[in-house]
């Protein structure tokens, strides 16, 4: 678990180019063909995040 502060807030652009980055790793260590780019993924799971109600 992160440390809370500014970079732990998963709606701020730092954190969110963090989990592309760790998403472009793991397609990577997959090694398999995507049909979707890492920010495409990334940005379908922030959408639907933000979409939901607690």
């Amino acid at each position: 678990m992160d440390v809370p502060g500014p970079d732990s807030d998963w709606r701020s652009p730092q954190f969110r180019q963090k989990v592309v980055a760790q998403i472009e790793d793991a397609m990577r260590k997959a090694g398999t063909a995507h049909t979707k780019s890492s920010n495409d993924m990334e940005n379908h799971v922030f959408v639907k995040a933000k979409s939901r109600v607690s």
